[in-house]
Protein backbone atom coordinates (compact mmCIF):
# COMPACT_ATOMS: atom_id res chain seq x y z
CA UNK A 1 0.00 0.00 0.00
CA UNK A 2 1.24 3.33 -0.41
CA UNK A 3 0.99 6.67 1.79
CA UNK A 4 0.87 9.71 0.47
CA UNK A 5 0.49 12.08 3.70
CA UNK A 6 1.74 15.44 4.05
CA UNK A 7 2.03 17.46 6.92
CA UNK A 8 -1.09 19.75 5.08
CA UNK A 9 -3.43 17.01 5.10
CA UNK A 10 -2.79 15.89 8.62
CA UNK A 11 -6.19 16.49 10.58
CA UNK A 12 -4.39 17.02 13.98
CA UNK A 13 -1.87 18.86 15.70
CA UNK A 14 1.57 17.44 16.29
CA UNK A 15 3.30 17.28 19.51
CA UNK A 16 7.15 17.05 19.61
CA UNK A 17 7.58 15.58 23.33
CA UNK A 18 11.18 16.00 23.65
CA UNK A 19 12.93 19.46 22.96
CA UNK A 20 15.63 21.36 25.07
CA UNK A 21 15.15 25.47 25.46
CA UNK A 22 16.77 27.21 27.93
CA UNK A 23 16.73 30.88 29.36
CA UNK A 24 17.75 33.66 27.12
CA UNK A 25 20.64 34.86 29.17
CA UNK A 26 22.07 31.43 28.90
CA UNK A 27 20.95 29.46 25.56
CA UNK A 28 24.10 30.34 23.81
CA UNK A 29 26.70 29.28 26.57
CA UNK A 30 24.31 26.27 27.15
CA UNK A 31 24.14 25.53 23.96
CA UNK A 32 27.81 26.19 22.56
CA UNK A 33 28.94 23.51 25.40
CA UNK A 34 26.41 21.13 23.93
CA UNK A 35 27.78 21.49 20.81
CA UNK A 36 31.49 21.44 21.44
CA UNK A 37 30.29 17.98 23.56
CA UNK A 38 28.78 16.34 20.35
CA UNK A 39 29.95 17.99 17.46
CA UNK A 40 26.44 18.17 15.90
CA UNK A 41 25.13 21.25 14.77
CA UNK A 42 22.26 22.97 16.11
CA UNK A 43 19.13 23.71 14.42
CA UNK A 44 17.62 26.80 16.75
CA UNK A 45 19.28 28.95 18.63
CA UNK A 46 18.60 27.39 22.38
CA UNK A 47 15.98 29.84 23.70
CA UNK A 48 12.16 29.73 23.44
CA UNK A 49 11.50 32.18 21.00
CA UNK A 50 14.18 30.47 18.68
CA UNK A 51 12.33 27.09 19.26
CA UNK A 52 8.56 28.44 18.61
CA UNK A 53 10.10 29.82 15.03
CA UNK A 54 10.98 26.50 14.44
CA UNK A 55 7.91 24.80 15.74
CA UNK A 56 5.78 27.10 13.26
CA UNK A 57 7.75 26.95 10.27
CA UNK A 58 7.87 22.95 10.89
CA UNK A 59 3.74 22.32 11.41
CA UNK A 60 4.68 21.42 14.95
CA UNK A 61 1.22 22.88 17.20
CA UNK A 62 3.35 22.05 20.53
CA UNK A 63 6.64 21.70 22.47
CA UNK A 64 7.28 19.99 25.67
CA UNK A 65 10.75 21.09 26.82
CA UNK A 66 13.10 18.74 29.05
CA UNK A 67 15.27 20.72 31.52
CA UNK A 68 17.88 18.90 33.03
CA UNK A 69 19.59 19.85 36.49
CA UNK A 70 22.99 18.82 36.83
CA UNK A 71 23.01 19.54 40.24
CA UNK A 72 21.15 19.71 43.12
CA UNK A 73 21.71 23.59 43.32
CA UNK A 74 19.93 24.13 39.97
CA UNK A 75 16.91 22.39 40.51
CA UNK A 76 14.49 25.41 42.19
CA UNK A 77 15.56 27.86 39.24
CA UNK A 78 14.94 25.85 36.53
CA UNK A 79 11.23 24.47 38.36
CA UNK A 80 10.86 27.94 38.80
CA UNK A 81 11.91 28.92 34.76
CA UNK A 82 9.85 25.87 33.70
CA UNK A 83 6.60 26.69 35.35
CA UNK A 84 6.88 30.50 34.04
CA UNK A 85 6.22 29.34 30.52
CA UNK A 86 3.27 30.54 29.21
CA UNK A 87 3.84 30.78 25.16
CA UNK A 88 1.64 28.89 23.16
CA UNK A 89 2.31 25.73 22.02
CA UNK A 90 5.18 25.08 25.17
CA UNK A 91 5.01 23.00 27.61
CA UNK A 92 7.52 22.00 30.29
CA UNK A 93 8.41 19.13 32.44
CA UNK A 94 10.41 19.68 35.92
CA UNK A 95 13.72 18.99 36.60
CA UNK A 96 15.04 17.12 39.86
CA UNK A 97 18.51 15.39 41.03
CA UNK A 98 18.80 12.37 43.08
CA UNK A 99 21.19 14.86 45.76
CA UNK A 100 18.39 17.31 46.29
CA UNK A 101 17.71 17.53 50.21
CA UNK A 102 14.51 16.68 50.09
CA UNK A 103 13.31 14.45 47.16
CA UNK A 104 9.55 14.58 48.21
CA UNK A 105 9.38 18.01 49.32
CA UNK A 106 10.62 19.05 45.74
CA UNK A 107 8.25 16.29 43.76
CA UNK A 108 5.37 17.97 45.91
CA UNK A 109 6.53 21.22 44.76
CA UNK A 110 7.30 20.38 40.48
CA UNK A 111 3.53 19.42 41.44
CA UNK A 112 2.06 22.47 42.45
CA UNK A 113 3.87 24.27 39.81
CA UNK A 114 1.32 22.58 37.64
CA UNK A 115 4.32 20.42 35.84
CA UNK A 116 3.36 17.39 34.61
CA UNK A 117 7.15 15.68 34.58
CA UNK A 118 10.70 14.96 35.27
CA UNK A 119 13.22 14.82 32.73
CA UNK A 120 16.57 12.07 34.34
CA UNK A 121 19.57 12.23 32.23
CA UNK A 122 21.61 10.21 33.94
CA UNK A 123 25.00 10.50 32.31
CA UNK A 124 24.78 14.19 33.02
CA UNK A 125 24.07 13.43 36.68
CA UNK A 126 26.63 11.21 37.15
CA UNK A 127 24.47 7.83 38.47
CA UNK A 128 22.67 4.79 36.77
CA UNK A 129 19.24 4.84 36.83
CA UNK A 130 18.85 1.61 39.28
CA UNK A 131 21.03 2.73 41.81
CA UNK A 132 19.20 2.88 44.94
CA UNK A 133 19.74 7.17 45.12
CA UNK A 134 17.08 7.16 42.49
CA UNK A 135 14.56 5.50 44.09
CA UNK A 136 13.49 7.79 46.26
CA UNK A 137 12.24 10.30 42.87
CA UNK A 138 10.54 7.09 41.91
CA UNK A 139 8.36 6.39 44.74
CA UNK A 140 7.45 9.71 44.68
CA UNK A 141 6.80 10.32 41.27
CA UNK A 142 5.23 7.47 40.24
CA UNK A 143 1.10 7.44 39.65
CA UNK A 144 2.04 11.56 39.98
CA UNK A 145 4.36 12.55 37.16
CA UNK A 146 5.87 11.27 33.90
CA UNK A 147 10.02 10.62 34.35
CA UNK A 148 11.58 11.21 30.39
CA UNK A 149 14.92 9.32 30.36
CA UNK A 150 17.18 9.94 28.05
CA UNK A 151 18.18 5.87 27.15
CA UNK A 152 20.92 4.19 25.72
CA UNK A 153 24.47 5.82 24.44
CA UNK A 154 25.18 9.24 23.97
CA UNK A 155 26.43 10.90 20.19
CA UNK A 156 29.76 11.90 21.72
CA UNK A 157 31.30 8.49 23.06
CA UNK A 158 30.91 7.97 26.97
CA UNK A 159 32.81 5.67 29.27
CA UNK A 160 29.73 4.36 31.09
CA UNK A 161 26.41 3.96 29.95
CA UNK A 162 24.22 5.05 33.02
CA UNK A 163 20.32 4.31 31.41
CA UNK A 164 20.31 0.82 29.30
CA UNK A 165 17.24 -0.62 28.45
CA UNK A 166 18.31 -3.73 30.93
CA UNK A 167 18.75 -1.20 33.60
CA UNK A 168 15.59 0.98 32.63
CA UNK A 169 13.66 -2.37 32.94
CA UNK A 170 14.41 -2.79 35.92
CA UNK A 171 13.64 0.35 37.62
CA UNK A 172 10.03 -0.45 35.80
CA UNK A 173 10.06 -4.10 37.25
CA UNK A 174 10.75 -2.39 41.12
CA UNK A 175 8.15 0.72 40.26
CA UNK A 176 5.04 -0.94 38.02
CA UNK A 177 3.05 2.50 38.64
CA UNK A 178 5.52 4.71 36.58
CA UNK A 179 4.40 6.36 34.04
CA UNK A 180 8.29 6.04 31.95
CA UNK A 181 9.45 7.77 28.71
CA UNK A 182 12.23 5.93 27.30
CA UNK A 183 13.41 8.24 24.95
CA UNK A 184 15.87 7.41 21.50
CA UNK A 185 13.14 4.23 21.15
CA UNK A 186 14.08 2.82 23.86
CA UNK A 187 17.81 3.41 23.81
CA UNK A 188 20.11 4.95 21.34
CA UNK A 189 21.88 2.67 19.68
CA UNK A 190 21.46 -0.07 21.79
CA UNK A 191 18.09 -1.32 19.63
CA UNK A 192 19.13 -4.84 20.53
CA UNK A 193 18.83 -4.75 23.63
CA UNK A 194 15.76 -2.65 23.42
CA UNK A 195 14.43 -5.58 21.76
CA UNK A 196 15.48 -8.05 24.85
CA UNK A 197 14.54 -5.95 28.00
CA UNK A 198 12.09 -3.38 27.09
CA UNK A 199 10.11 -3.55 24.15
CA UNK A 200 5.68 -4.60 24.24
CA UNK A 201 6.56 -3.80 28.19
CA UNK A 202 4.11 -0.22 29.82
CA UNK A 203 6.87 1.92 28.77
CA UNK A 204 6.48 4.84 26.04
CA UNK A 205 9.67 5.24 23.65
CA UNK A 206 9.89 8.25 21.56
CA UNK A 207 11.62 9.06 18.16
CA UNK A 208 14.20 11.82 18.37
CA UNK A 209 17.80 10.50 17.83
CA UNK A 210 16.77 7.85 15.37
CA UNK A 211 18.96 8.64 12.51
CA UNK A 212 18.59 6.97 9.48
CA UNK A 213 22.28 5.88 9.40
CA UNK A 214 21.91 4.15 12.85
CA UNK A 215 18.17 3.10 12.50
CA UNK A 216 17.13 2.22 9.11
CA UNK A 217 14.02 2.46 8.27
CA UNK A 218 12.95 -0.80 7.92
CA UNK A 219 14.30 -1.70 11.47
CA UNK A 220 12.11 1.64 12.62
CA UNK A 221 9.24 0.95 11.49
CA UNK A 222 9.56 -2.97 13.18
CA UNK A 223 10.56 -1.65 16.20
CA UNK A 224 7.25 1.09 16.46
CA UNK A 225 4.88 -1.94 15.16
CA UNK A 226 6.45 -4.76 17.80
CA UNK A 227 5.94 -1.84 20.62
CA UNK A 228 2.72 -0.57 19.48
CA UNK A 229 2.12 3.14 17.84
CA UNK A 230 -0.11 3.32 21.19
CA UNK A 231 3.54 3.57 22.99
CA UNK A 232 5.46 5.61 20.98
CA UNK A 233 5.61 9.61 20.62
CA UNK A 234 7.19 12.07 18.49
CA UNK A 235 10.16 13.61 19.62
CA UNK A 236 13.33 15.41 17.81
CA UNK A 237 15.84 16.14 20.45
CA UNK A 238 15.36 20.16 19.27
CA UNK A 239 17.66 22.53 19.02
CA UNK A 240 19.53 19.25 17.49
CA UNK A 241 16.62 17.61 15.91
CA UNK A 242 15.08 19.07 12.93
CA UNK A 243 11.33 18.51 12.89
CA UNK A 244 10.51 19.10 9.36
CA UNK A 245 13.22 16.08 8.85
CA UNK A 246 11.55 13.70 11.29
CA UNK A 247 8.00 14.60 10.48
CA UNK A 248 8.45 13.71 6.97
CA UNK A 249 10.37 10.82 7.41
CA UNK A 250 7.70 9.04 9.90
CA UNK A 251 5.19 9.71 7.15
CA UNK A 252 6.97 7.80 4.76
CA UNK A 253 7.82 4.54 6.97
CA UNK A 254 4.47 3.23 5.58
CA UNK A 255 2.65 3.69 8.82
CA UNK A 256 -1.45 4.26 8.76
CA UNK A 257 -3.30 6.76 9.63
CA UNK A 258 -4.58 5.79 13.13
CA UNK A 259 -0.73 4.48 14.10
CA UNK A 260 0.49 8.06 12.80
CA UNK A 261 -2.13 10.12 14.29
CA UNK A 262 -1.17 8.43 17.79
CA UNK A 263 2.47 8.92 17.73
CA UNK A 264 1.75 12.36 16.91
CA UNK A 265 -1.15 13.41 18.88
CA UNK A 266 -3.08 10.98 20.73
CA UNK A 267 -0.85 9.62 22.78
CA UNK A 268 0.55 12.98 24.20
CA UNK A 269 -2.71 14.20 24.44
CA UNK A 270 -3.60 10.83 26.76
CA UNK A 271 -0.24 11.64 28.75
CA UNK A 272 -0.42 14.86 29.02
CA UNK A 273 -4.02 15.37 29.25
CA UNK A 274 -5.04 18.85 31.13
CA UNK A 275 -1.81 20.10 30.28
CA UNK A 276 -1.98 20.13 26.99
CA UNK A 277 -6.04 20.66 26.92
CA UNK A 278 -4.94 24.26 28.72
CA UNK A 279 -2.88 25.49 26.12
CA UNK A 280 -3.33 27.30 22.72
CA UNK A 281 -1.38 26.00 20.45
CA UNK A 282 1.58 27.83 18.65
CA UNK A 283 0.12 26.97 15.29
Amino acid sequence: MCYNFTMATLRYPKVDFHVHAFPDELAQRALNHLVETYHVPAITDGTVSGLLKHMKSCGVSYSVIQPVATKPSQVKSINEWASSRKEPGIISFGAIHPDCENVAEEIDRIISLGLPGIKIQANWQGVYVDDARMYPIYEAAQRRLIIMFHAGKELAPTDEIRATPERLARVLRDFPHLTMIAAHMGGYLMWNEVEEHLLTKDVYFDTSACFCSDLPDARFLQLIRRHGAERVLFATDSPFGNAKNDIHRLLSLGLDDEELELIFWGNAKRLLGAHLETRQPAL
